[in-house]
């Protein structure tokens, strides 16, 4: 008896436990070093004691599903269901406080149960071998494993034997099926919910920008309507001082038509001179005039229309200088002070007052071009008008007007190229062209997008 019982253990240990096949997945292993060791001494015991399948030798798409199931039984049953193996063997290996705690899971895939979970601390993992782990625990969970597979033996011979039912896997397929149904119509409401909160964010999000592009504009025109009261006043001031410095010429000049009569010829013929634009020669009679001297109040006012020439005529070459240079600086801040001189010698202005506006004019376009070279588009564009105010048919001026339109296209094709590179600049040249054109033209509509989308 002694002999058969030894003769039936030997037997047991030497083929595979049992006819269903079981699949070894790959352990789990943290913070423990050693890792293919391990796996090969686990794996020794599978290959020696059970009808086994290697992780190795499944299809690496569905071994990737397998690997997202862990301990999870319905996943098991539902990606591995129709697969040739019929228990999983799953293996965690971990540090334990200086212990290494190795845990065995064995899931029955068509049962959708966990049959055997056991767990086992070695001192190290150099104490993990094919012989410790099986005696250790492997043993302990032999004999649920052997017991689960009896009653699935049985459970499928009483199956077989049931004339009017399915087989149990027939029943347990439409079992997953209908789960897999229910699954699916959980997800879909699941997703249907998503999108409905989806949505709900996007249409808040919406409410949101309008709302700030209102309050943006809303700041913007307050903005403008402050720079108009500004330049409003600041054109008033201008316009009083204009006026405060007309009476003061015109007391200027009342006082010069009471001067005496004594140098009044000289002095009329040096004015004729001025008025006819001959102001070198007014220089040279007045130097000859202020020769005389009568000890009264018009030689003090011949002197000093002398000077007045003298200073009028440096002022007079510094604009013309400008107008040769197309320097506005030296055009627009003489200009006032030629003007006054220019009105204080002759009542009513010479030639040159006559023609100061169209002067104006080019010392306006000087400062645009310059301004428009600097990429300073808005005070271009304030110049060229004021040019046009000046001198109406200034062609130059007028090209920019006809021609804004493509101007500002090319502008925004330029920041579009620069937002890359130079966003800083991208972002001025977006803002110069919501200055230069209305809200309706379709760059300023693009200028805007571009803005909001540099500063999101």
């Amino acid at each position: 008896m002694k002999r058969l019982l030894i003769v039936g253990l030997c037997v047991l240990f030497t083929l595979p436990l049992f006819g269903k096949k079981i699949l070894f997945m790959e352990p789990i292993i943290k913070d423990v070093g050693s890792e293919s060791k391990i796996t090969s001494e686990i794996e020794k015991v599978f290959k020696k004691k059970y009808d086994y399948v290697s992780y190795e030798d499944v299809k690496s798409k569905l071994m990737s599903k397998l690997k997202k199931c862990g301990s999870k039984t319905d996943c098991w049953a539902e990606e591995a269901g129709d697969a040739d193996f019929d228990y999983a063997a799953l293996f965690l290996i971990k540090d334990d406080d200086g212990e290494v705690l190795v845990r065995l899971m064995v899931i029955d895939i068509d049962g959708e149960d966990s049959v055997a979970d056991e767990k086992e601390n070695f001192d190290s993992a150099r104490d993990i071998t094919a012989g410790s782990v099986y005696k250790k625990l492997m043993k302990k969970a032999l004999s649920k494993i052997s017991k689960s597979i009896s009653k699935s033996s049985s459970r499928d011979e009483d199956e077989d034997e049931d004339d009017g039912g399915a087989s149990a896997k027939e029943r347990e397929r439409e079992k997953r099926e209908a789960a897999l149904r229910e699954k699916e119509r959980k997800e879909e409401e699941r997703k249907q919910r998503l999108e409905e909160e989806r949505q709900r964010r996007e249409e808040e999000l919406e409410r949101k920008r309008e709302e700030e592009e209102r309050k943006r504009r809303i700041a913007e025109e307050k903005r403008r309507e402050k720079e108009e009261r500004e330049r409003a006043r600041l054109e008033e001031e201008r316009r009083r001082r204009e006026q405060e410095r007309e009476e003061e010429n015109a007391k200027k000049r009342d006082q010069l038509e009471r001067n005496a009569e004594k140098l009044e010829k000289a002095r009329n013929i040096v004015l004729d001179m001025c008025s006819k634009g001959k102001y070198n020669e007014a220089i040279q009679a007045i130097l000859k005039v202020s020769q005389l001297k009568c000890e009264c109040e018009e030689d003090a006012k011949v002197l000093a229309l002398k000077s007045q020439l003298l200073n009028f005529n440096k002022i007079r070459d510094k604009i013309l200088e400008g107008i040769n240079l197309l320097n506005y600086s030296l055009i627009l801040d003489n200009l006032e002070a030629a003007k006054a001189l220019d009105t204080e010698i002759t009542p009513g202005g010479t030639e040159f007052s006559q023609k100061i506006d169209r002067i104006y004019a080019i010392g306006y376009y000087a400062k645009a071009l310059d301004m428009e070279k600097k990429d300073n588009y808005v005070v271009a564009n304030e110049n060229y008008e004021k040019c046009l105010q000046k001198d109406p048919d200034k062609a130059e001026c007028k090209k920019w007007f006809d021609e804004k339109d493509k101007t500002v296209k090319k502008l925004f094709d330029k920041a579009k190229v620069m937002k890359s590179f130079n966003p800083t600049k991208a972002k001025d040249l977006f803002r110069s062209i919501l200055k230069l054109v209305t809200a309706e033209n379709e760059y300023y509509k693009q200028s805007e997008q571009e803005l909001k989308s540099m500063e999101y």
